[in-house]
């Protein structure tokens, strides 16, 4: 199967961090029915922006917690294509699992610390649910971007064996990338 591949880092990041939404949606979901976590993430989200837990749970609450979600999400998928084109794309998956605890962390962070967010949750059963999505979440955004992020964007320059200065271009999966002209080691 020819999956489509992206050159565009932006939509990359946006696309990562939808698909990362919908597995925190999922799997938050699963969480908070099987009574593990308090709250839903939606409503914890929700929570910045209105006064009770009953807006924060009625529709236009959850609506308004998920368009949330998901714009932190693309920001998270935008900031994780950066970090992955900086840094390169040995073990993926781990630098996924950290960049997705950090940036939820942050987020929870500044989630349950805003004063009148009266429905974030301060029990340690639902923070650790918290983590457990967020590292999920940064696991799946970086699949995304390792699955639909074109190999041009991950080029790793490595040295030339007897060849201190001048480096080339190595893609993902370890073919030489032609260029007219040399490029040297900053």
């Amino acid at each position: 199967m020819n999956i489509p591949k992206t050159k565009d880092r932006m939509m990359l990041g946006i696309l990562a961090g939808g698909l990362a939404f919908i597995f925190q949606s999922i799997f938050d979901y699963a969480s908070y029915k099987q009574k593990i976590s308090k709250r839903n993430y939606w409503s914890t989200a929700a929570g910045v922006w209105v006064k009770s837990k009953r807006q924060a749970n009625k529709w236009n609450g959850q609506l308004l917690g998920a368009w949330m979600t998901l714009g932190l999400n693309a920001v998270n998928g935008i900031f994780m294509v950066w970090s992955l084109t900086k840094a390169g794309l040995n073990k993926w998956p781990i630098k996924g699992v950290v960049l997705g605890s950090i940036t939820g962390s942050i987020t929870n962070a500044f989630l349950s610390g805003f004063a009148k967010n009266k429905v974030a949750p301060k029990d340690s059963n639902s923070t650790l649910s918290y983590t457990l999505t967020n590292a999920i979440t940064g696991l799946v955004a970086a699949w995304g971007i390792v699955t639909f992020g074109d190999e041009s964007l991950f080029n790793e320059r490595r040295v030339i064996a007897g060849d201190t200065l001048s480096t080339m271009p190595i893609n993902i999966n370890g073919s030489v990338v032609e260029e007219s002209n040399p490029t040297y080691i900053h």
